[in-house]
């Protein structure tokens, strides 16, 4: 066994990763990255850009049948090869390119499985190795249910490497990776969709209302949800796949993906050497992202028991962590105004504070809401599904929480982030002049 020693090791290679050792290397520090995938990360490689290949030509198809009738003729039709050549094409050769990348940095890569064999060392590929500090930047996987029948159902991983697009397909889960797959095949080829949810609401974490929205436009592309339906069993047929569902209903489909979340990939502290404390939500760490139990780990990203599973709170994270490395404990990260977004069609977008968050906290406050289908940016785009709601604090006249459903909501969303994050008033949104007509200065309507 080969033996090494460096100032930092970081287990991981995605975004939040990225931002530590850009900074480490800066400050000079001596670093080892590993990861036991291709380097680039879950966003980079198998999530946030590869899926928007696949939206964004889900969005030019729906965006040209909107219209049909309506000013164009003829509506663009969907090529799912060309739409996963263009996909490949900005993947390929990223893994090697970013491995070169951090080699020029001075940054010594491993790639394998890696585990801690104390509180400072780990092993990779046969090659012990020991640091001061060590990060954890590992991200989660798809949770699979491990039902009987589960090595015929795909994840997300698998849908988005699909050579070609089944007629019938059967997503497992109502959160946002479904009902994203779900829009994208039903603009893309797909003859049956299905979703089964097994509660009796999908997209949990959204308001109702903007859920009910998409769910409405959802069903006019043919897509079916079904609640209070859980898996029980898969079978192959000859005709295809078979899932019987909990009510004993049986839901025949080429495909099958399951996608009911993510859990935190931990295997890398699994040997108690480790001295790492987790738990189902991940690795516990205090304010300062460190190991509550081991100081000399810091851990970022999705595998952390912290902040919601996105890329921005990830990156954040990694700026957070190395500032704290350098610099001694002294920065925190601030979640409590964080825009998400669902890309379904139309889409979702929601920051702040929920409606039944603000009633729970005693807030005096009013909602401005509605739909915008007969204002003129949805009319001349053929938009026939939309919502707003907005909650205004009535002392102070600020904006609280913000929920859209609609074209382009995945980036208006984000003008009602900054004026939570910076305390502009309504009033003040309303009044500005914003560049007109466009989406974004719809927002003065809604707020005022």
């Amino acid at each position: 066994m080969t033996h090494a020693n460096f100032d930092t090791i970081i287990v991981g290679s995605g975004t939040s990763a990225y931002y530590i050792a850009d900074g480490l290397a800066r400050a000079d520090h001596t670093i080892a990255m590993i990861d036991d995938r291709p380097y680039g990360g879950t966003c980079a490689l198998r999530g946030c850009q590869p899926k928007k290949y696949l939206v964004s030509n889900a969005e030019a198809v729906a965006m040209g049948r909107h219209l049909l009738g309506r000013g164009i003729r003829a509506g663009a039709e969907p090529d799912w090869t060309a739409m996963q050549a263009l996909k490949s094409r900005f993947l390929d050769g990223r893994s090697e390119a970013e491995v070169t990348a951090w080699q020029k940095k001075g940054i010594a890569t491993y790639s394998g499985r890696a585990t801690m064999t104390g509180p400072d060392t780990m092993v990779v590929n046969g090659s012990q190795l020991k640091a001061k500090t060590i990060v954890l930047a590992t991200g989660a996987s798809p949770r699979r249910s491990g039902i009987n029948g589960s090595e015929f159902i795909t994840d997300s991983d698998g849908f988005l490497d699909l050579p070609r697009l089944p007629e019938r397909i059967l997503f497992v889960g109502g959160g946002y990776i479904s009902f994203e797959f779900a829009h994208v095949a039903a603009r893309c080829g797909a003859k049956a969709v299905t979703i089964l949810q097994r509660s009796d609401r999908a997209l949990k974490s959204f308001d109702p209302d903007i859920v009910a929205t998409v769910i409405a436009a959802g069903k006019t592309q043919g897509i079916q949800l079904v609640l209070n339906e859980a898996p029980v069993s898969v079978k192959k047929k000859p005709d295809g796949l078979h899932l019987s569902g909990s009510s004993g209903t049986g839901y025949p489909a080429d495909l099958i993906v399951e996608a009911t979340g993510r859990v935190p990939n931990l295997d890398v502290v699994d040997n108690p050497a480790s001295m790492v404390q987790t738990c189902p939500d991940g690795i516990r760490v205090n304010e300062y992202l460190q190991s509550i139990s081991n100081p000399r780990v810091y851990a970022v990203g999705d595998c952390v028991a912290q902040g919601p599973m996105l890329a921005t709170v990830a990156d954040e994270q990694g700026k957070t962590a190395v500032d704290n490395i350098i610099n001694g404990n002294h920065r925190t990260v601030d979640y409590t105004v964080v825009p998400t977004a669902v890309f379904t069609i139309p889409s979702i977008g929601a920051v702040g504070l929920s409606q039944k968050a603000a009633e729970k906290q005693g807030i005096d406050f009013r909602i401005n809401t509605g739909t915008t289908t007969r204002w003129p940016s949805s009319m001349r785009i053929g938009e026939d599904h939309s919502r707003y709601k907005i909650l205004i604090d009535n002392a102070t006249d600020e904006i609280i929480g913000a929920h859209l459903a609609r074209h382009n909501a995945a980036e208006s969303i984000n003008i009602l982030a900054l004026a939570i994050k910076f305390k502009i008033k309504a009033p003040q949104l309303a009044e500005f002049m914003w560049a007109y007509p466009t989406l974004v200065s719809d927002l003065k309507y809604m707020v005022a």
